[in-house]
């Protein structure tokens, strides 16, 4: 979708706004993908959701990305209090935002990927 000056003005005036949420969601990134690395390391049973959508340990080949789309799949749960014991996202979501849709589309076709 393409930027109007509008959008341009907006986002200027909230940089400072808009760093900070950036940066929290980095810290929580980061917090998350080191806390799936000491899960697995340890050998600890992952949550249903978990191994429904991405199995029980990376694979051998594009463990990285694995570890990236497992990444994210917990900031969306975090991010909108997802509690489901079996979907991975939780129900699509009814209409509660742009951001929030655009991010379920784009974890779903990412899941789709890894079954």
């Amino acid at each position: 979708m393409p930027k109007t000056p509008r959008d341009e003005t907006l986002r200027a005036r909230s940089s400072s706004v808009i760093d900070t949420g950036d940066n929290a969601q980095r810290k929580l990134e980061w917090a998350l993908r080191s806390r799936l690395a000491d899960a697995i390391r340890d050998r600890a049973l992952l949550p249903m959701w978990f191994v429904t959508a991405l199995g029980p340990v990376a694979p051998a080949h594009k463990t990285q990305e694995w570890m990236d789309l497992a990444t994210q799949v917990m900031a969306y749960r975090i991010t909108y209090d997802v509690t489901d014991q079996v979907l991975a996202l939780g129900p699509q979501p009814a209409a509660q935002g742009l951001r929030r849709d655009q991010w379920h589309r784009k974890l779903s076709a990412a899941l789709s990927g890894w079954h």
